[in-house]
């Protein structure tokens, strides 16, 4: 894991997927360029320089724009083309594992894998205290003061009154408690291609159910998802064929595939609906 963590990922503004769209179909439409400055952004969408600078963050948060140059990603530019507005339930899955699954991205990060997971659900003035407290010492009371109401607000709205909202993982209750629900329906391709990304970062072809389950950051965490339901998926894409499920010496593990990646698996999610990988087990 990367020992810097990223404080401000909103730098103060909310998730409004129309105006990262923007951002998005002006990369899109610059796609030879090795770097695109914020003037041409700014120029090219409108928005002011603080709004730019917010959404190339929340963009680069989710793995769709490389912040230094401010150009697409190759996921980025898949969903600039297919879904561009990230309304699709498989673009939010994977946008929704890419954010709060980054180590980097410390407040969307500790929220999926540490506060829901583990605390007592809570309204959101709870959860301000419990990264006051969390991260007392580590930041100067001034930058929690400043920063962290910001990006609790982030979080918390992106989930309940934006696209995410559709993923129904953070759920408020009437007396204004938030607590997380298991999103057990994920579409298979998206979840093949986020394990497969999870393998890769790990540099492992060969994961453990267990661990997929309970370890911050993991697929089963992230989506709310123990490990019976886990392995319920896990059988499924084995049925595919596009991962091996494994019971060996009273481990469940999942073995993937050679010559397969996350991005293979998101063109068949948007080109053909259905996954079709090529190659040999090992």
């Amino acid at each position: 894991m990367p020992s810097k963590r990223k404080f401000q990922v909103s730098n103060g503004y909310l998730l409004d997927f129309d105006q990262l769209a923007r951002v998005l179909n002006f990369l899109k439409e610059n796609l030879s360029a090795k770097k695109i400055k914020r003037k041409e952004l700014r120029e090219s969408t409108g928005l002011s320089d603080r709004q730019l600078e917010s959404l190339v963050s929340i963009g680069s948060a989710m793995g769709l724009i490389q912040p230094r140059k401010q150009i697409l990603s190759p996921l980025g530019g898949l969903i600039a083309e297919h879904d561009i507005f990230i309304e699709a339930k498989g673009t939010l899955e994977w946008c929704h594992y890419a954010g709060a699954g980054s180590y980097r991205n410390l407040f969307w990060y500790e929220v999926f894998n540490s506060l829901l997971p583990n605390g007592q659900p809570m309204r959101q003035e709870g959860w301000l205290k419990y990264f006051r407290d969390e991260f007392k010492g580590q930041y100067t009371d001034k930058t929690i003061s400043k920063h962290l109401r910001q990006e609790v607000r982030f979080v918390v709205d992106a989930y309940l009154n934006r696209n995410f909202k559709k993923l129904e993982v953070l759920q408020q209750a009437s007396d204004g408690i938030l607590y997380r629900r298991r999103h057990i329906n994920t579409e298979p391709v998206v979840f093949s291609a986020v394990l497969y990304d999870y393998a890769r970062k790990n540099d492992s072809h060969l994961l453990q159910i267990r661990e997929l389950s309970e370890r911050p950051g993991t697929p089963g965490v992230i989506f709310a998802m123990d490990e019976s339901i886990l392995r319920q998926k896990v059988e499924l894409l084995h049925e595919r064929g596009w991962i091996r499920y494994e019971s060996t010496h009273n481990l469940d593990q999942v073995r993937l595939r050679d010559g397969f990646e996350a991005l293979d698996f998101l063109k068949a999610y948007y080109e053909t609906g259905e996954a079709k990988p090529s190659g040999k087990l090992n």
